[in-house]
């Protein structure tokens, strides 16, 4: 007696793969009403922006400087400061700004944009509007 087998290609494994009778049905009797290892989302901010309108010490560059470092980014008013104060800070924080390589822009008279060097800031050109307003 001679048993013959049957030679399987691979062709048959794939058709077996996709045809396959063991997958087994979803069970729509029994839907767990909370997982038991659920992920928990939280809204993430794309971007960090820390305003400081009224920086009158150095304590207050410290902390925009600690921001800065954190990566957010940091615009900051120093016109309610003393001049020697004002002096101070600025080359605080251009040290701190260099060191985290970012960007440095004056957007008003003592108003200043810090952003780290994950961020893209573009300074747009002058509108004609612009320049004739200070002629």
């Amino acid at each position: 007696m001679e048993e013959t087998m049957e030679r399987i290609t691979v062709v048959d494994r794939i058709r077996d793969f996709f045809n396959r009778e063991d997958v087994e049905e979803f069970d729509t009797d029994h839907v767990p009403t909370r997982p038991t290892n659920s992920l928990k989302l939280q809204a993430a901010h794309r971007y960090h922006v820390t305003v400081r309108s009224h920086i009158v010490s150095f304590q207050d560059a410290v902390s925009a400087a600690d921001g800065l470092k954190r990566g957010e980014q940091q615009l900051l008013n120093l016109s309610k400061c003393p001049e020697d104060l004002r002096e101070k800070i600025k080359d605080f924080m251009c040290g701190v700004n260099y060191n985290a390589e970012g960007a440095w822009e004056e957007v008003a008279e003592n108003v200043y944009i810090l952003a780290p060097a994950s961020a893209y800031v573009e300074v747009a050109p002058a509108s004609q509007r612009m320049v004739a307003g200070r002629n």
